[in-house]
């Protein structure tokens, strides 16, 4: 049980877009938010107290798609276009160990607890490396095996299933089924890890549409484009489905995801850097009622997962891409809020700031220069567009104060600089390699043990 916090009398207090207030006072108890008002409770209830007359208060970030351990390989061949790029990163992957992993995990972690991100959702190797780096800090995390190569479709989805079970020992860390997507994993194992995902609850993460080629190529071996493969043929579009990327969806696939209450998660940074091209059709989604979630992607692609800067990246490519001004920061905020955290699968309420809902929170520099000057008004317009993420103090997951800048800036500063040495040692012996095919995934890797 973590010891009660009051945050007091805020600034600004966000408790959702569209919904914001000064001079409240916060109080968090076992892992919720139990009150909210204008006065501050008894004071045998307040516990650890927070003063907010200088804080903004707003429902913390989740990072809904990224392969959070490519911090490895961040800054590496960063100019080259996606099919050359991916060559690369390959020749590399084929090379990690399980430490390597865990390093690039919890630097990976700590980037994100320090600047207001409580959770993401991950698909890379050795996830229960990432798994103990997430729970190592308090952070929420969504992982599992990735699927993809020639592999047994049945026991790969079992396998998955197996090491979402094996997490259940570690708090705020859950399973989910990582298909890589349908041109690098077998048809059958998309179509058994969305049966298994709505069987178990758990999220089925899968790339999807993200290139021209992989939609043309699609059409002309299937006869129909990616979504539409999946919801016609493999009966693989339901609630727990996230598709990452779609950003060369069709339009009438948009409402064969609407139809399947599935998840769309866009990724606007990795896309542009990569040169992708398409269009992610925030707009239409929204107005056909499909969740839309925001992530990263990794940050070998990004190169950051800062998901403030993401919300940024988001309103400004949509706006490009429409010519006018349709996708708002508040659509943003959602997407990187409510949206993210249903894409994960969370526990309801994560994503607010409301009695009753998970205390997951981020306490923001009301006086920061960056982000200057803050009203009602503009709060939520400053946070999108202005604030950067070093703006940050507190990153509350579940009750508990997981990032404190005061308490951890320095400390996670100087290890941060010991990994990079490890990590960087690492990338010279296999700089400049090149393999043509992607690394096969262990995946019978033991699951995480206690």
């Amino acid at each position: 049980m973590t010891e009660p916090i009051l945050v007091k009398n805020l600034r600004i207090l966000l408790r959702r877009p569209g919904r914001v207030e000064t001079g409240a006072s916060i109080l968090l108890e076992d892992g919720r938010i139990t009150w909210i008002g204008e006065q501050p409770p008894p004071l045998s209830k307040t516990g650890y107290v927070i003063e907010g007359d200088t804080l903004i208060a707003a429902p913390c970030l989740y990072n809904a798609h990224t392969h959070s351990a490519m911090t490895l390989l961040r800054g590496y061949c960063d100019d080259y276009e996606l099919s050359e790029w991916l060559q690369y990163m390959w020749a590399v992957e084929k090379h990690l160990t399980p430490r390597i992993v865990r390093e690039a995990s919890l630097l990976a972690a700590m980037e994100m607890a320090s600047t207001g991100t409580c959770g993401f959702m991950d698909m890379y190797f050795y996830p229960g490396e990432t798994a103990r780096a997430a729970a190592s800090l308090g952070l929420r995390a969504r992982l599992g095996p990735v699927i993809m190569g020639d592999v047994d479709p049945y026991k790969a989805v079992e396998h998955s299933i197996y090491f979402a079970k094996s997490l259940k020992g570690l708090k705020n860390i859950g399973g989910v089924i990582n298909v890589h997507s349908i041109y690098a994993a077998p048809l059958d194992a998309v179509t058994y890890a969305a049966e298994a995902a709505r069987q178990h609850g758990l999220p089925m993460h899968i790339h999807v549409s993200e290139t021209r080629r992989e939609v043309y190529e699609a059409k002309k071996k299937y006869g129909l484009f990616p979504v539409e493969l999946m919801a016609k043929k493999l009966n693989a579009l339901n609630k727990y489905t996230v598709l990452v990327h779609a950003g060369w969806i069709a339009s009438w696939e948009i409402n064969l995801v609407a139809e399947a209450g599935a998840s769309i998660v866009h990724c606007p940074t990795s896309n542009m850097k990569l040169a992708t091209a398409g269009h992610m059709p925030a707009y239409e989604l929204i107005e056909k009622g499909v969740n839309l979630a925001l992530g990263t992607d990794g940050p070998a692609s990004n190169n950051t997962l800062n998901m403030f800067l993401e919300m940024k990246q988001m309103v400004l490519l949509q706006r490009h891409s429409y010519w006018d001004t349709r996708i708002k920061a508040r659509h943003a905020l959602q997407a990187a809020t409510t949206g993210s955290a249903r894409a994960m699968k969370l526990p309801r309420g994560c994503g607010t700031i409301e009695e009753g809902a998970p205390a997951d929170l981020v306490l923001i520099d009301a006086e920061d220069p960056l982000i200057q000057p803050t009203r009602i008004d503009n709060i939520e317009s400053t946070l999108v567009y202005a604030a950067t993420g070093r703006e940050v103090r507190y990153t509350i997951v579940a009750g508990k104060i997981v990032y404190d800048r005061q308490r951890d800036w320095e400390r996670w500063r100087r290890r941060a600089a010991i990994i990079a040495r490890d990590l960087n040692r690492f990338i010279e012996r296999y700089a400049g390699e090149k393999s043509p095919t992607p690394p096969t995934p262990r995946t019978y890797e033991p699951p995480l043990t206690q």
